[in-house]
């Protein structure tokens, strides 16, 4: 249990790993790793919906593009420009000089790009060991098969995997060059013609090209352009603070998009501990927040929020506490609200599509089979496991509320084990926070 929650604390890192590239642009509140690869995993599972080739598993496409990413931890994030970056790219005196190297692509010899290629490669690949070497045996085996199958590029999967990632880098480009203009979007345009070979996704691109760049309103093929107009809602998620956190005044608070990344891996990863159906469950797990899309980040606080900041922090410093009548009325509206909203948002989705999204959806609401029961109470455990983050960085953070609320929904008996020792490494950390604060009295 000790080397999973280690991994899950490491895995968190990617929450707070704002892309290189955005931050090079100078975008306000770019996306982090974690938001790209949720909205990646959602892009790959829709286009693959409409596959003709029929061979490629869904779920195994996802878990691919869910761990393509997890080096980054050690060794950050890569550009095409780095080799031609100033080394501190923060730095206000290199600004002038980021944005002329920015201008144009980059030139590199193709002996230096190869060599480049494979160093990055073999940092990745030490990365990665290090990161997954204390996982259980089973668990370290798949996401070894799938990282070295993703390295090779070989299978049909992972190269559909791999661009699938490349296509989210370049829809994400389009919508911060429609925002804010800063994005030198026929650069862009040229790159990713240069990196996608996979005809789907290269269709799926020039229906993008068409409605972000050339404005179209009037699709041309149906199901292409309706799958551009839910991926690009999706991706609202990104920059959907949630709301708890934010109630809280949590300096940085995650998005809804991070949550569910990290909320994703962990349900995967305890699920096989438990024998569940993986595939189905990282499904659920991608799908439980999109909703939110148009109902927003809901809370069991809401029925008796209050606008004095003193009374709102006393309240937080409690698990909620709603009469009856009032939890009953909320949790109806709550439901209808989020019901027309997820319906709302996958009704121009193939029918297969949006019949199998609302599905998923409803078992984590609802609890229809063990993986959804599941996944719920996973949900409730990455909350906890977030505000535990919160208060390391600010011992004010009302924790014990949360420890609270976890005791009363959380009833699994693999993930109670789990929370004894997520309650381990509380322990410790109250013990350290303590002794830092007598040390500063003194």
């Amino acid at each position: 249990m000790s080397s999973t929650l280690d991994f899950f604390i490491k895995l968190g890192k990617l929450k707070t790993n704002r892309r290189k590239g955005w931050v090079l642009y100078g975008i306000k509140d770019p996306a982090t790793t974690a938001d790209h690869l949720f909205r990646a995993a959602i892009l790959a599972w829709v286009l693959n919906s409409i596959n003709k080739k029929g061979e490629l598993s869904d779920a195994k496409i996802i878990k691919s593009i869910l761990i393509h990413h997890l080096a980054d931890i050690y060794v950050g994030e890569e550009t095409p420009y780095d080799s031609l970056l100033p080394e501190d790219i923060t730095s206000k005196k290199e600004q002038h000089t980021i944005k002329d190297i920015l201008k144009k692509l980059p030139q590199i010899s193709a002996g230096m790009e190869k060599k480049r290629a494979i160093q990055r490669q073999n940092l990745e690949n030490n990365s990665f060991n290090k990161i997954v070497s204390k996982l259980p045996g089973e668990i370290k085996k798949e996401l070894e098969d799938l990282w070295l199958e993703l390295g090779r590029r070989r299978s049909n999967l992972s190269k559909f995997s791999w661009e699938s990632g490349k296509m989210e880098s370049y829809l994400q480009s389009l919508e911060y060059w429609k925002k804010e203009g800063k994005v030198q979007y026929k650069l862009w345009n040229k790159w990713i013609k240069k990196n996608l070979k996979e005809s789907l996704i290269v269709e799926f691109r020039k229906e993008v090209d068409k409605h972000l760049i050339d404005n179209r309103k009037q699709c041309e093929k149906k199901t292409m352009c309706e799958m551009v107009h839910f991926l690009t809602e999706v991706g609202k998620l990104q920059s959907l603070k949630r709301t708890g956190w934010v109630l809280r005044r949590v300096k940085n608070p995650e998005s809804v998009a991070q949550h569910t990344f990290q909320m994703t891996i962990m349900s995967w990863m305890l699920g096989k501990m438990k024998g569940l159906d993986t595939d189905r469950v990282i499904k659920i797990a991608l799908v439980h927040d999109l909703c939110e899309v148009y109902a927003g980040d809901q809370t069991p606080y809401d029925p008796v929020l209050v606008k004095d900041k003193e009374a709102m922090r006393k309240l937080f410093e409690k698990a909620p506490r709603i009469p009856q009548s009032k939890r009953l009325e909320w949790l109806l509206q709550k439901r209808e609200k989020e019901w027309k909203a997820i319906v709302e948002l996958t009704s121009s989705l193939p029918k297969m599509l949006q019949k199998e999204i609302i599905g998923l959806w409803l078992d984590c609401e609802d609890g229809l089979t063990k993986e959804g029961r599941f996944v719920a109470q996973v949900d409730k455990l990455v909350n906890l496991f977030q505000a535990i983050e919160y208060w390391k960085k600010d011992s004010d953070f009302p924790i014990e509320s949360w420890w609270v609320f976890i005791k009363e929904r959380v009833d699994d008996p693999l993930l109670l084990k789990f929370t004894d020792e997520l309650d381990k490494e509380f322990a410790i950390a109250s013990r350290a926070s303590k002794k830092f604060k007598k040390s500063k009295k003194k």
